[in-house]
């Protein structure tokens, strides 16, 4: 990576640590990950990935799949950990009828991760939230220099008759320490639908998007392009999504997101302790090591 993608990289670090979240257009997102080892061809190959997604586990609107990795800052790698059960809880600022749930998803395979693409927004997440500290969670152990990251590849379809919720649980935080919202492919979106927001922490957690109060949101990005990224300081602000609504009122829609979250290891009373293994994965390892150039 050449001092001049570094640099960049740097003022974006410099602004997210200023407003607590950062937005980067589609433009920026490819210049920095092509530094980062990503190929045209998986650029191009990754935005169609969201074909291969398995039928959510909650919601029947949604296809998914999640990947667990660890974001290590002193070996300055980032490795592909065990499968584990999934759970936000109320505590955690998710306040749905699963709260608290153990879910299941179907794993992130070698497509996603042997995709240069896939790998250099995994770096770019890594480097982005390196030495970036915000008001730590009390259910985490800010002291380890180690970061849990789970990644979901997630498609929202909307049917002619019906829109669908990108939150049903309305403005909430992901209980972690950096939320990275990765905008993958759309088809048959209707235009200022599928928005993504960021809220003061004034607007109540559970709040249905069509009741949010105007004064409380920072920023709205609406008609996402690919790799548009909008990254957020999780447990300082709130964040939401309006409605996914079809424009060609035929046929169905569709809206992808890459959501990448990190955080601090659990400590022990919190119902995420236990799924915290560090073990990696057996069957699907994965280790990408951030050479010197790429260090900030």
């Amino acid at each position: 990576m050449n001092t001049l993608l570094i640099d960049k990289i740097q003022k974006i670090k410099e602004e997210y640590k200023k407003n607590k979240y950062v937005f980067i257009s589609q433009n920026t997102v490819i210049e920095l990950i092509k530094g980062l080892g990503a190929q045209d061809k998986d650029i191009n190959e990754l935005s169609e990935y969201g074909d291969y997604l398995a039928q959510d586990p909650t919601l029947s609107f949604r296809h998914s799949r999640t990947g667990r990795y660890l974001f290590d800052n002193e070996e300055k790698n980032i490795s592909r950990l065990e499968y584990q059960p999934f759970v936000l809880t109320k505590e955690d600022g998710f306040i749905r009828e699963d709260s608290g749930a153990k879910r299941h998803f179907r794993a992130i395979d070698d497509r996603w991760q042997f995709n240069t693409a896939y790998q250099a927004l995994l770096k770019l997440k890594m480097l982005l939230i390196q030495d970036n500290h915000f008001t730590p969670r009390h259910t985490s152990n800010a002291k380890s220099s180690k970061l849990l990251s789970t990644v979901f590849h997630l498609r929202l379809i909307a049917q002619p008759d019906s829109l669908s919720e990108l939150s049903i649980e309305g403005v909430h935080q992901d209980g972690v320490d950096h939320t990275m919202i990765i905008m993958a492919n759309k088809n048959n979106v209707k235009n200022n639908s599928g928005a993504i927001r960021v809220h003061t922490t004034e607007e109540p957690i559970g709040t249905p998007w069509q009741d949010v109060n105007p004064s409380n949101i920072l920023y709205e990005h609406n008609n996402a392009q690919y790799l548009d990224i909008l990254l957020v300081a999780d447990n300082e602000l709130n964040h939401s999504g309006t409605p996914i609504f079809t424009d060609d009122n035929k046929k169905s829609a569709y809206q992808d997101f890459i959501i990448m979250l990190s955080r601090h290891p659990r400590v022990e009373s919190h119902p995420s302790y236990q799924f915290d293994s560090t073990n990696l994965h057996p069957d699907l390892p994965l280790t990408v090591q951030l050479s010197e150039t790429e260090l900030i």
